[in-house]
């Protein structure tokens, strides 16, 4: 599955929240390399994340983390052993955009240190798509 059908079968989804997802490189890496079963239970993780309320706390239902990613919040799961970091975005036409920047095992600090070397590329990838 390609990252632009990817985001059409979420986008497709998360429109009747308002909502639409961006997938940095390095997260759209992270989420090929689960199964198929997987896969669907993340997909519905950030479905389910987008009905509950994208936002961070408490303008939304979303965790936020500390440190250099208090602008992201998590996703979390511990059936599934799963962590999705996202960053919450509002944009000019209201819609939330949730951009993840990285997906992983709910084990230790795996997934947060992911995230934290990968911000200067996502914000890079972020500038790029503007353009």
């Amino acid at each position: 599955m390609s990252k632009q059908n990817l985001l059409d079968i979420i986008n497709e989804r998360l429109a009747v929240n308002n909502t639409t997802v961006f997938f940095a490189h390095h997260a759209a890496g992270d989420f090929k390399s689960f199964s198929q079963g997987k896969k669907k239970q993340v997909i519905a993780l950030i479905i389910k994340q987008s009905q509950k309320g994208a936002l961070l706390r408490p303008d939304g239902n979303g965790i936020r983390l500390r440190g250099k990613l208090k602008e992201f919040g998590k996703i979390k799961n511990k059936a599934i052993n799963i962590r999705i970091i996202y960053r919450p975005v509002e944009l000019n036409d209201g819609k939330i955009e949730m951009q993840i920047i990285a997906i992983g095992p709910r084990d230790r600090e795996e997934v947060y240190d992911k995230a934290k070397d990968r911000l200067i590329a996502f914000f890079d990838e972020l500038e790029r798509n503007k353009k």
